[in-house]
């Protein structure tokens, strides 16, 4: 496949992943706006084709990356859509993975799945700030030691950027990934701390929720956040080739 459509890509330590990196909540049936529409994704994403289409297209479009997580019966969707999409396309997608406290009891699966780069849930990582000391609890430290031990890089979610950021800074967590968009949706606790936080970072930042579960338009929602200069990685979740070709298409339109 040709490369000329390649997003910009950005390394996390000597791991490259392009840009624009393909979401998977629509895969696991989830979406912010209407049950309807976790309805709908629920019903399309039964089998790894559906997965596969939209992975390829996605190749197509120039991403070169995925961020997932494990879920009961996903896992093996989603490692088969993988192979046959890299069949088709000569491209495996490297991904990173968001885990949990139990990450090792799957270690055989994240490599089957091309983890490069592990996040700790964002739900832990806001569990395990110390808001009192603008701290982390030990057990923060002590996952990214066990998943750097393990051969994968270490990194993190949060939901509350503006407050953990900050004070995960001097830990071994190589990048973060957290909620950025041009409504301020999920951007915690305000817009103006999570800007400040990612400005003054040293890791790696990584945009997610960035057109606010379908709040925003994809060439507004592009146009934001395409053009912010601390943002290195930009996760959007594809319900529909449709939705990749828009998508990632307005991206290319900003980049």
């Amino acid at each position: 496949m040709s490369n000329s459509s390649i997003f910009p890509t950005f390394d996390i330590e000597d791991r490259t992943f392009s840009k624009l990196i393909l979401g998977h909540n629509p895969f696991l049936g989830g979406s912010y706006m209407s049950q309807a529409r976790s309805r709908l994704y629920k019903e399309t994403f039964t089998d790894s084709k559906a997965i596969e289409r939209i992975i390829v297209k996605s190749i197509e479009m120039g991403v070169r990356g995925m961020m997932a997580s494990l879920s009961d019966g996903f896992s093996e969707l989603l490692k088969k859509a993988q192979l046959e999409a890299a069949d088709k396309t000569g491209v495996l997608l490297p991904t990173i993975m968001i885990i949990n406290r139990d990450f090792e009891d799957h270690l055989e699966t994240y490599r089957k799945l091309n983890c490069q780069v592990m996040l700790i849930h964002g739900q832990i990582s806001d569990a395990l700030f110390i808001k009192a000391k603008r701290t982390m609890q030990p057990e923060f430290s002590q996952m990214l030691k066990r998943i750097r031990e393990e051969g994968f890089i270490p990194a993190m979610s949060t939901h509350n950027a503006g407050e953990v950021l900050p004070a995960a800074e001097s830990f071994d967590a190589v990048a973060v990934n957290t909620p950025i968009n041009k409504i301020m949706w999920r951007m915690c606790p305000c817009e103006e701390m999570v800007l400040n936080a990612i400005r003054k970072t040293k890791k790696k930042v990584i945009a997610m929720k960035t057109l606010a579960m379908g709040r925003i338009a994809p060439q507004e929602g592009m146009a934001y956040i395409c053009r912010l200069p601390e943002v290195d990685g930009i996760v959007v979740g594809i319900g529909h080739e449709y939705e990749a070709e828009e998508t990632f298409g307005a991206a290319h339109d900003f980049l």
